[in-house]
């Protein structure tokens, strides 16, 4: 019988986990390749990135918002420690995210002292901010605290799909993107939480923004592709 810890011992059996994050992000390589996306900016925020900042977007997002943050050089990730943070773990850091591992609640004391070092030597980070276990769109106040222990700005992402899987039984309502589907990526307007701002009105405020993105980026499919439809009927 092959003694499999022994190889492991060695480094020659892979993780299951990172094998299925390699494989994950095969098929988001894949997937990126036949879907077509277009990218739109709130006025100045894409020159805006080109500093560190504080990333928010949706957990069921996750796979569309890799796409919208691609221009970002130096940014870090908060991915969950469990197992299937190691799974998403892989597929960020193959995209070239760093990764801080643990949740985005106020009590995780490692990762938010971990994300503050990060904002420190001026990575933008990037946070599923209802993640890692919901409840769906209700921002965790992680993010709240290390934008006002850093006055780093929020920018709020989101996005449009027009044909997408959509992974019902999965608390976040996962979005993955068809083939040949048209993805419409929108970063809204950046702004800030002072430090006087109580965590249940910052919440609301990130929630309405994020909102705000995916509300503009249905907009823009709307107006660009099915008026056109219309008018060819």
């Amino acid at each position: 019988m092959i003694n499999w810890n022994k190889f492991r011992s060695y480094g020659v059996v892979m993780d299951k986990y990172r094998f299925a994050g390699i494989l994950l992000h095969r098929i988001y390589r894949i997937l990126n390749y036949m879907t077509r996306k277009e990218y739109y900016y709130f006025e100045d925020t894409k020159t805006d990135i080109e500093n560190p900042a504080i990333i928010v977007f949706w957990h069921g997002k996750i796979f569309t918002v890799c796409n919208a943050t691609r221009e970002i050089i130096k940014k870090a990730s908060m991915v969950s420690a469990s197992k299937d943070g190691d799974i998403l773990g892989e597929l960020l850091r193959r995209e070239g995210n760093e990764l801080i591992r643990g949740s985005s609640n106020r009590d995780n004391i490692k990762s938010l002292k971990e994300a503050l070092r990060y904002a420190k030597q001026g990575y933008t980070l990037g946070i599923a901010i209802d993640g890692p276990k919901g409840p769906i769109h209700e921002p965790k106040p992680g993010a709240i605290f290390i934008a006002q222990k850093t006055g780093l700005p929020i920018i709020p992402v989101s996005s449009y799909t027009d044909r997408k899987w959509i992974f019902e039984k999965l608390w976040d309502k996962l979005e993955i993107p068809k083939f040949f589907s048209r993805n419409i990526h929108y970063m809204g307007e950046p702004f800030y939480i002072s430090k006087d701002t109580d965590i249940e009105t910052a919440a609301e405020i990130i929630k309405k923004n994020i909102h705000k993105c995916t509300d503009r980026a249905y907009e823009i499919y709307n107006g660009k592709y099915m008026s056109k439809r219309k008018n060819t009927e």
